[in-house]
């Protein structure tokens, strides 16, 4: 019993048709035109499976697979349909594929559990559209209230509550839920590695045991806009030198950690951004991550302390606004023993890893047993055009979240 690379290869081409035509990459945003066409797309292959399926009101999209008792909790299997701006076509949509095509074979081979099966579809994982990673998760598992729906905004201030209003296209195609049982039995979501660990120890699958904790700050600097020809260096308050040497010190210090983590500075904005003018004001992002919680909160209070040196000798002033926090999240060692059990039964090679970025597990993590399964990306290069996963490769994925989710479910014998 296996998953088939063919139907897999087919839905993924699909998909990707549904982007921003004069984007480079791959752009789908949530609640635009090629959002609404892509679950469209989603939704008739669900149906293909013989799923039953629904959307809440943030269009999550479920398909769900009935089992033989009823009133109990789901397995639930899938990513996000979301893509950042310029994106790749497997990020997220991998996961969805290979847990529809799995669900499919369960039908076709008349494979029948006590527990039902769910595949999802998240809406806004990236966060490109609203500037807030997870939200579909979120509010899923009910961490967003509906209340705040009408508080986040995209760039053009619409609300996240007014933009959702474009899937009432969907009312009369499919029930519409405001899924408020948050009781799950399982996750497991199928993903694109994103890095270059699998391919270069020429391994088939990552099971995926643990998540990177995260933290994104926003630091602003005010210096003093001056002639750059006229003013001595000694008595400048030069806003983007203070944020310089900010970034070095995040690189560096990062680097002397023993556990895995890492310090990006990756966006950058100078103010007048004239280049004869002493910079008077720069905001920079500090994107802190470790895969232990105390390396996490270490790396975090020495840039806090650090920033304030650099502002005192350099006679600026400073603030500093978290956007983000999330700990590092250990997964499930139940459904990771599952997974190895199950890749060994096939004879495919693999790794057990953590991952470096983070993903709707993350979220589901904290209400159930979550964990997931990689696959090679060719480079290690995501969340770009040239983002690349073999058919293959999912389709041995797949298979191993088939026999995963079968184990979960408890097949009924015939």
């Amino acid at each position: 019993m296996y998953c088939n690379a063919e139907r897999i290869e087919e839905m993924l081409q699909n998909i990707a048709t549904f982007t921003v035509a004069e984007d480079e990459g791959f752009t789908r945003f949530s609640y635009t035109q090629e959002d609404i066409q892509a679950k469209k797309y989603i939704i008739k292959k669900m149906k293909e499976a013989n799923l039953k399926v629904s959307m809440d009101l943030l269009g999550n999209i479920f398909g769900r697979r009935e089992g033989t008792e009823e009133n109990l909790p789901p397995i639930v299997a899938g990513s996000h349909l979301d893509t950042v701006k310029n994106g790749g076509k497997y990020d997220g949509i991998a996961g969805i594929v290979a847990g529809i095509e799995a669900l499919r074979v369960m039908e076709e081979n008349q494979i029948k559990t006590k527990y039902p099966i769910e595949v999802v579809a998240f809406a806004e994982e990236e966060g490109g559209r609203f500037n807030s990673a997870f939200i579909g998760s979120s509010w899923f598992m009910g961490k967003i209230k509906e209340e705040a729906l009408e508080t986040i905004c995209d760039h053009q201030n619409m609300s996240l509550k007014e933009a959702a209003e474009s899937l009432n296209v969907f009312n009369e195609e499919i029930k519409r839920c405001k899924r408020k049982d948050y009781h799950i039995k399982a996750m497991i979501e199928l993903h694109c590695e994103q890095g270059p660990i699998l391919e270069n120890n020429q391994k088939s699958l990552g099971l995926v045991n643990a998540i990177i904790g995260s933290s994104s700050y926003q630091v602003t600097l005010f210096g003093q806009a001056d002639h750059s020809g006229t003013t001595p260096m000694d008595v400048r308050k030069d806003a983007f030198y203070a944020a310089s040497k900010i970034a070095v010190e995040l690189n560096e210090f990062t680097k002397k950690q023993e556990m895995y983590s890492v310090g990006t500075v990756g966006c950058v904005e100078v103010k007048p951004n004239v280049y004869n003018i002493v910079p008077q004001e720069v905001s920079i992002t500090m994107d802190i991550r470790s895969m232990d919680q105390k390396v996490l909160e270490h790396i975090i209070t020495h840039m806090k302390e650090y920033i304030e040196k650099i502002a005192i000798d350099h006679h600026i002033q400073y603030k500093i606004k978290k956007n983000h926090h999330a700990n590092p999240v250990k997964l499930s060692n139940k459904i990771v023993d599952l997974l190895i059990k199950n890749t060994k039964k096939r004879n495919y090679n693999f790794d057990v890893m953590g991952s470096g970025a983070g993903h709707d597990t993350l979220i589901m993590a904290e209400f159930t047993d979550a964990a997931m399964i990689f696959i090679p990306s060719k480079n290690g290069r995501s969340h770009c055009p040239e983002e690349y996963s073999d058919s293959e490769h999912i389709a041995k994925g797949a298979d191993v979240l088939l026999d995963t989710i079968i184990d979960l479910g408890e097949k009924v014998s015939s």
